[in-house]
Parts: C-alpha cells; sequence; structure tokens
C-alpha cells in the first residue's frame, strides 16, 4: 500500500511535542507580505513538487498569495486541475496581488524518465510563456511512505527512488534554469525521523534484507539531509555564494495528513497551518543560508552522518550510478555558471 507523504510517520509525533514545548513551528511567525508587480515576468517563479494535496497544495497557496507565480506538479492531470483552482481560490480571499497559478502536465517522479518528463514540462512552460520569469525556487516536497515492499518500473525501492533520487535528478537537471535567476533556492523536504546512519549502502533497494517501512523511510529522509549538504557543498566550492544559489532541507513538522490521521489520530497541526516549507521558500531570513537543516523555521543540527564527507560521497556516486546523465550535467552547468560569473 503506498501511502503519499508530506510530514513525518510515528517519530513526527515527538517533533509535535518537541515544538509545543518551545513554542517552534508557529505560522504565526511567517512574514506575509505580497511581492507587488505589475508584471508577471518580474516575479519570482516556483515549482512545488507533490502540490496536489497536503503541506504541497499549502505550500503552493502560500507562495502564490505572497505574490510568486507557482508551478503545480502532481500525477494526475486532473489532481493537477483541482489544485490549481484550489490555490486560485485561497489567493482570491488572502491576497490583493496574488502570483500566477500555472498547471503542468502530470509527471510521475517515482522513475528518472519521469523525473526527465517533470524537468522537460518545467523548461517548456516557461519557454511558452514569456511573462514568467525563470525558476527561482524549487520546492522538493513529493514524498511517500510505503508501508510495504514496492519496487518502481527502474527496479528500485520506491520510498528511495521518490523521496531521495527524484530530488537528485529533478535539482541536477533545473540547476541551469535556477541560476538564470540570482537569489535562486533549493529546498528538500527532510524530517526529523531522519536515521542516524545508513543501515546497508550495498542494499538501499531492500533486495537482499527484509524490508522495514519505517527503516526506508528514514534512511531516505537522512539521505535527503545529506544530499541537501552535498548540494550546497558544491555549489559553494564552484563560487556560486548565497546571493546566487542557496541549498537547504528542513522537517516540515507533524501534520495531520491522510496517513497520520490513519495511523495516530488527529495529533498535528493541520496542512493548512504547515507553513515551514513557505517560510524557507520566501522568507529574507534565510536568504543567505546555506547547508542548513530547519526545524520550526530555526536551523537545527542533523544528523551527524549528513556532514560526513566520506558518507556524501557515497551517495553521490550511488545516485549517479542510477542518473548518470543528472549527474554528468554538474560539470558544464557549473562550468558555464562559473564563466557567467567572470
Amino acid at each position: 500500500m503506498k501511502t503519499l507523504l508530506h510530514s513525518d510517520p510515528l517519530w513526527g509525533i515527538l517533533a509535535l511535542s518537541v515544538s509545543l514545548a518551545f513554542g517552534v513551528g508557529n505560522s504565526n511567525h511567517l512574514e506575509i507580505s505580497a511581492l507587488s508587480s505589475s508584471s508577471p515576468s518580474m516575479r519570482p517563479t516556483a515549482l512545488v513538487t507533490g502540490s496536489t494535496d497536503g503541506i504541497g497544495v499549502t505550500t503552493a497557496k502560500n507562495l502564490a498569495a505572497k505574490g510568486y507565480n507557482v508551478l503545480i506538479h502532481g500525477r494526475s492531470d486532473t489532481r493537477i486541475k483541482e489544485a490549481a483552482e484550489t490555490v486560485e481560490s485561497f489567493c482570491r480571499h488572502h491576497s490583493d496581488d496574488p502570483g500566477r497559478v500555472v498547471p503542468l502536465p502530470a509527471a510521475d517522479v517515482s522513475t528518472v524518465q519521469g523525473c526527465e518528463k517533470l524537468v522537460s514540462n518545467v523548461n517548456s512552460t516557461l519557454d511558452n510563456n514569456q511573462d514568467l520569469s525563470a525558476l527561482t525556487v524549487l520546492m522538493n516536497n513529493a514524498g511517500v511512505y510505503e508501508e510495504s515492499f514496492s519496487q518502481t518500473t527502474d527496479g528500485l525501492e520506491t520510498t528511495f527512488a521518490v523521496n531521495v533520487l527524484a530530488p537528485f535528478v529533478i535539482t541536477s537537471l533545473l540547476l541551469p534554469t535556477l541560476l538564470a535567476q540570482p537569489k535562486s533556492r533549493i529546498v528538500i523536504a527532510s524530517s526529523i525521523s531522519q536515521g542516524r546512519s545508513i543501515r546497508d549502502w550495498e542494499d538501499v533497494a531492500y533486495c537482499k534484507r527484509g524490508y522495514s517501512a519505517h527503516g526506508a523511510y528514514s534512511d531516505s529522509k537522512l539521505l535527503d539531509a545529506m544530499l541537501s549538504m552535498e548540494i550546497a557543498s558544491r555549489l559553494q566550492k564552484a563560487g556560486l555564494g548565497t546571493d546566487r544559489i542557496t541549498c537547504n532541507c528542513l522537517d516540515p513538522g507533524t501534520v495531520n495528513t491522510k496517513m497520520l490521521l490513519a495511523g495516530w489520530g488527529r495529533i498535528g497541526i493541520d496542512a493548512q497551518d504547515a507553513l515551514d516549507e513557505t517560510f524557507l521558500c520566501s522568507s529574507t531570513k534565510v536568504e543567505h543560508l546555506t547547508g542548513e537543516y530547519f526545524v520550526g523555521q530555526s536551523p537545527r543540527r542533523a544528523s551527524s552522518t549528513a556532514y560526513d564527507l566520506e558518507e556524501r560521497d557515497k551517495l553521490w556516486t550511488l545516485l549517479s550510478s542510477f542518473a548518470f546523465e543528472a549527474a554528468k550535467s554538474w560539470d558544464s552547468t557549473l562550468s558555464t555558471a562559473n564563466s557567467a560569473e567572470k
């Protein structure tokens, strides 16, 4: 059984109690000023993956209300259309100057080909809509929690494929588009449920060992933090400062998604109040921070493995073996970006 997830499973309950105790993650602290502009081409454009429900659609709604042009992504054309209408309706009631809401063609990011299709859809949409600016924000929000073992058509365990490989492929292939604008942001949804270490580098696809839903999920969220730190590091080493692009990750919070309600009841916040992704995508308070992990809109220490260069190199090598073209694109993209800087 596949459950789309935009928050935390069991361990997220702990995050909620900590948040309540210390007052973090309060949606009242979210900046609510809109970007005022008469032309959509002068507004930043954001892609929110998995933005047809849950935290994804909440992030899309609030970014659009703040004046961002927002690209809506999902696996179903029908649900994408419905989500776009939901975002537009929200903006009519919550913004005097909203951004444009643009539904993308459906794309399933559980495969490399599906991720490539999404990137193609984004680039063609931007090319065919001259009133849209280049991509400024990439919110890698889409994620799954697999209650039982399943594989994608690429032969990979689904949790790993959607939660880890997809952000790598999408980010890598959209990097040239992101670098076309200053102050671009890459954000990856990690989790307070991230594990402490990777249990088995030789069997991330669970082909030999017994499957654990919690194990696969916590591994994937640790890998997300590692990926975020590695991307930030590579961009900085290439001479691309935070005035050009940043990459951060976050725990999106304990939120009453369908899975949480089914398993534990209403013990989190409502999805409409899950604003931490919006904060990290848009707040001026974090515009010069990169390589950070956020919990409740504040930087926190991720699992120590996220800062281990050898472990991150293993991850990059592994992802590159599954998505060679995406990995290969980094050299040419960073070379071009450096030439432009000079």
